[in-house]
């Protein structure tokens, strides 16, 4: 066959084309289990690349996902009975975001036994208007609540306005701070508190 037939029979063939997007996404969540260990390694990925290119370099970033966010990470959060992740997902289960409880570890801190940390809430920019963000933390205060914690804590970056002002809205006061490494970066946290 010629290439000139070739290119003819790929010009009559019919692609399959995706259907137009939604002008509202429908968000729901869901409890997430160990069977979703990969599926937040690549959502935690994707989402700490799209927070943080403001402000670290690329390097470091990937650097810090290939160890932390990774789907044995993820695993063995899940296993632990005080860790609770909820994932936010549209579509046909396609992940957007989550939000994840654990012991707190949080270095440079002094914690309580009554505390858990809000170590990560990640959502894509563009689910942040529509009340995702904040139906994510209120599951992520129901969760602290039956996990009969008494104080829910949280780090984020001293650059970061955006989160600042949404947990403040919400009643989180500062009570310290902490500095970790990312990459080659030393990176400062402001700690937030919330008493349930």
């Amino acid at each position: 066959m010629s290439i000139d037939a070739v290119k003819s029979q790929a010009s009559n063939a019919s692609p399959t084309q995706f259907a137009p997007p939604p002008p509202v996404e429908l968000v729901t969540l869901r409890r997430a289990t160990t069977l979703d260990a990969a599926t937040l390694a690549v959502i935690g990925t994707a989402t700490f690349l799209e927070a943080f290119t403001w402000a670290l370099p690329g390097a470091d970033i990937v650097d810090f996902c290939l160890k932390h966010h990774t789907t044995a990470a993820y695993a063995r959060y899940l296993s632990r009975p005080d860790t609770r992740i909820t994932l936010a997902v549209t579509g046909q289960d396609a992940p957007v975001g989550y939000v994840m409880l654990c012991h707190p570890d949080i270095d440079g801190f002094t914690t309580g036994p009554t505390d858990i940390e809000l170590k990560r809430i990640y959502l894509f920019s563009r689910y942040r208007a529509n009340g995702t963000a904040q139906a994510l933390l209120d599951a992520a205060l129901t969760d602290a609540a039956e996990l009969r914690a008494q104080r829910i804590l949280l780090g984020t970056h001293v650059g970061n306005t955006r989160a600042i002002a949404f947990y403040r809205r919400n009643g989180f006061v500062e009570v310290g701070s902490r500095t970790f490494t990312v990459g080659s970066q030393q990176c400062c946290d402001l700690v937030f508190g919330k008493n349930l």
